[in-house]
């Protein structure tokens, strides 16, 4: 609520400078009571973004300046009346969560890095060991015959199953 609690301190200034026992054209003590606590729950509304519970507190508030006293002065009924006006006309605006600024999607200018120079180390020549005498190579033994088999394969004998007898 960013607007509202002018709005709701000067209804509050108006009913304390309207309080008086004296002078019949004030508003009474009872009636300032009753809108202060209305305004009070406005406010309260307001913050907690009811914006519902703001415009029933604000009909509220209106029956209030509505049955005050024929005695009360017209101007001091103008002025509570044209508060009540002013809040109703900021419920939407005033009774809302803060925005959050959206970050823009402006192009954003960056820089290019510039190549830098890198100095190179210039390899070194190294001195190898000596070469490695080459490996005598062994003879390769070679490959022993296998006996070959003593018998002749066996063929597979058939046997035929006894017959059985139906009787």
């Amino acid at each position: 609520m960013r607007r509202l609690p002018p709005l709701v301190l000067g209804i509050l200034a108006a009913l304390v400078a309207g309080c008086g026992q004296s002078n019949p054209e004030l508003i009474p003590q009872s009636n300032a009571d009753a809108l202060t606590a209305t305004a009070d729950k406005i406010q309260a509304a307001c913050e907690a973004e009811d914006r519902s519970e703001v415009r029933r507190q604000i009909r509220l508030a209106e029956r209030e300046i509505a049955g005050l006293p024929r005695a009360t002065d017209d101007q001091l009924r103008a002025n509570l009346q044209a508060w009540v006006d002013r809040m109703e006309e900021r419920v939407l605006t005033d009774c809302r969560a803060e925005e959050t600024p959206t970050p823009s999607a402006a192009p954003t200018e960056t820089s290019t890095p510039e190549a830098t120079a890198t100095e190179t180390a210039t390899p070194e020549e190294t001195p190898t060991e000596a070469p490695t005498e080459a490996p005598t190579e062994a003879p390769t033994e070679a490959p022993t015959e296998t006996a070959a088999p003593t018998e002749p394969p066996v063929e597979p004998t058939v046997t035929q199953a006894p017959a059985v007898e139906e009787g």
